[in-house]
């Protein structure tokens, strides 16, 4: 098993505080920076090649020792699509995410942060897309919603319930 020295965790540490206390450090995860996607990359894709603003997503410690950052795109146009996150003049695309190379990234054509609640809101659309949260649904049209009220009514009054969706025996 290979050790790592005290020496070497120390300069690690020291490196991540000098990059948490730096506010101008531009790969900072919340950041929306310019990338310039090659166009050999996009091949027979969706991606967009070219130059286009893509917001930070993949975070800070990642980005301070590694040269591959996640970024979801933005883009001027809107789609409709509920996923999408208003930031300005902007669609943060959240249902996106795109690895690049650090290199890719324009630091010289400025950085843009976006405020708390924003990033919070791209979070919580990616993790529906990526199904790591239950999908928003209407109480009235949710399927599972109506079945644990029956489930619910069943328990409390001894009786079953049922509906098109939800089937019991007896």
């Amino acid at each position: 098993m290979n050790k790592i020295s005290s020496q070497v965790k120390s300069r690690y540490a020291q490196e991540i505080a000098e990059m948490f206390a730096d506010e101008n450090f531009p790969y900072r995860r919340g950041n929306i920076v310019w990338v310039q996607i090659p166009d050999e990359w996009k091949g027979n894709t969706h991606i967009q090649a070219g130059v286009r603003r893509g917001l930070i997503f993949s975070n800070d410690v990642n980005n301070l020792f590694s040269d591959l950052i996640y970024i979801i795109p933005c883009s001027r146009k809107r789609k409709h699509m509920k996923l999408h996150v208003r930031h300005r003049d902007q669609y943060i695309l959240a249902e996106q995410i795109i690895p690049i190379d650090k290199s890719w990234i324009l630091t010289e054509r400025g950085i843009e942060k976006i405020d708390l609640p924003t990033l919070r809101e791209v979070e919580a659309n990616f993790m529906e897309q990526f199904g790591l949260k239950e999908l928003r649904t209407s109480r009235k049209s949710s399927v599972h919603n109506e079945n644990t009220r029956n489930q619910k009514k069943e328990r409390r009054h001894g009786i079953r319930y049922s509906n098109e969706n939800y089937r019991c025996d007896g």
